[in-house]
C-alpha cells in the first residue's frame, strides 16, 4: 500500500441531462485505487464547482504528498522505494496534471530512478535519500549533444522545475551519463523563453564551469530514465484534460441558452461525445504504456512513444475545442479551463514535442531501416 489514510470520495456525476460520459482514469489494483483517492482528496480536484488555481508555493505542501510515498514510487525496494510503478506513478501524475501542481513529478520520478541505480555513489545515495523523505527535489533535463560541464557550450533546454528544485540531474548525450548539479548555485537559469505556462517554473540551465558531479548508471536504467519522464508528461496532459472535460461537461449542464442548457442541444452533445471518445483513448494508451513498462526495452520504447505521440498531438486540439465550448467564460483568468491547455503544450515541449515521439516510434518499428 501506498498510503494508509482513508481515501477520498470522487465528486458527484454530471446532470442526467448529457448523454456524454465522462473519462476516468484507468485504475486495476486497490493500492493505486488508494492512492489516486488519497491524492484527489489532498489536491482538492473532486469538486467540479472549484476552480482551477495556479500554486506557486507547491514547495510548501510537497513533503506531505511525499508522505504518500510519490517520490519513491520507481525506486527499488532497496532503495526503500516500492519497485518500478509505473502505474502508479502513472496515477499520480494523472491527479498532478488535473490539479495544475507546480512541481515537476515526471522528471523527479525519473530523477529518483535513475539515482536508485548509481554504483557505489554516496553522493547520489545522500541525494535520493532527500528526495525519498520530500526535503529535498530533483529536476531532470537532457543536456544538448555538445554540452559538457566545464565548458563553454554547455546548456540544459527547458528544464521542469527551474526555479524551485534544489537540485538537478542532466543527461549528457555526448558522454551517456548524468551529470548532478547539487545546490542552485551550480547553475545559471534563464526561464525568459518558457512563461507560455504559468502553472509551473520552467528554464534554460547552463552549469557552472567545473560543478557537477558526474552519476555512472546502467545504460538501459539511464534510458528507462527518460522514458519514464515522457511517459509522465502524457500522463499529466491526460489529467488535464480528464479535468477540463468534467468541469466543461458540467458548464453545459448549467449554461442556459433559449431556455434550456446548452447540453441539451445535440450538437454540443455531439461534441462532447467524441472528445470523450478521444481522451479515452489518450487514457488508455498511456494506461497500456504504463503496465508493459518493465517490458523488453524495445517494447517499452514503442509503447511510451506511441502514448506520448497520440497525447501530444490530441491533448491540445482536444483542450482548445473544450476550451471554444464555454465560450468567453473559459478564456477568464478566473474560470481557468486555458491553464490546462497551456499546460498540455508544454508538457509536449518537455518530451520532445510529437515529432520526435513519431520519429522514435518509425525508428522502433523499422520504418526508417532503408534511410
Amino acid at each position: 500500500m501506498f498510503v494508509s489514510a482513508s481515501a477520498a470520495q470522487p465528486g458527484a456525476g454530471v446532470d442526467a441531462v448529457l448523454t456524454t460520459t465522462v473519462v476516468d482514469d484507468v485504475v486495476t489494483t486497490d493500492d493505486v485505487v488508494a492512492l489516486r483517492d488519497a491524492l484527489r482528496g489532498a489536491l482538492g480536484t473532486t469538486r467540479q464547482d472549484l476552480a482551477p488555481a495556479v500554486d506557486a508555493d507547491w514547495r510548501t505542501s510537497w513533503p506531505m504528498l511525499a508522505e504518500l510515498g510519490l517520490p519513491a514510487l520507481c525506486a527499488p525496494e532497496e532503495k526503500d522505494g516500492f519497485g518500478l510503478r509505473a502505474d502508479a506513478a502513472v496515477a499520480a501524475a494523472t491527479e498532478l496534471g488535473a490539479a495544475l501542481h507546480g512541481g515537476p513529478f515526471a522528471g523527479l520520478t525519473a530523477s529518483v530512478h535513475a539515482l536508485a541505480h548509481a554504483a557505489d555513489d554516496p553522493v547520489a545515495d545522500a541525494l535520493l535519500a532527500g528526495v525519498l523523505t520530500g526535503r529535498r527535489v530533483c529536476a531532470f533535463g537532457r543536456l544538448g549533444r555538445d554540452g559538457r560541464v566545464g565548458q563553454n557550450e554547455r546548456v540544459a533546454r527547458l528544464v521542469d522545475g527551474v526555479p524551485g528544485a534544489d537540485a538537478l540531474l542532466l543527461l549528457d548525450d555526448s558522454r551517456d551519463d548524468l551529470v548532478l548539479l547539487l545546490d542552485p548555485a551550480d547553475w545559471t537559469a534563464d526561464p525568459s523563453r518558457h512563461r507560455f505556462d504559468i502553472t509551473r517554473t520552467c528554464a534554460d540551465v547552463m552549469p557552472v564551469a567545473g560543478r557537477g558531479h558526474r552519476v555512472a548508471v546502467p545504460g538501459d536504467a539511464a534510458r528507462r530514465a527518460v522514458a519514464l519522464y515522457e511517459l509522465l508528461l502524457a500522463a499529466d496532459a491526460v489529467g488535464g484534460v480528464r479535468r477540463m472535460l468534467d468541469r466543461t461537461v458540467a458548464y453545459a449542464g448549467q449554461r442556459q441558452a433559449f431556455g434550456r442548457p446548452i447540453g441539451g442541444f445535440q450538437a454540443v452533445q455531439h461534441r462532447l461525445a467524441d472528445h470523450a471518445v478521444r481522451a479515452r483513448g489518450m487514457t488508455l494508451v498511456v494506461a497500456e504504456a504504463a503496465r508493459r513498462f518493465d517490458d523488453e526495452p524495445s517494447q517499452t520504447r514503442r509503447d511510451v512513444a506511441l502514448a506520448s505521440v497520440s497525447v501530444s498531438s490530441g491533448a491540445p486540439r482536444l483542450l482548445h475545442d473544450l476550451l471554444q465550448l464555454t465560450g468567453g467564460i473559459g478564456f477568464t483568468w478566473e474560470y481557468g479551463l486555458h491553464f490546462y491547455e497551456r499546460r498540455a503544450h508544454q508538457d509536449a515541449r518537455l518530451a520532445a514535442n510529437p515529432r520526435a515521439a513519431q520519429r522514435s516510434l518509425a525508428d522502433v518499428e523499422g520504418w526508417t531501416d532503408g534511410r
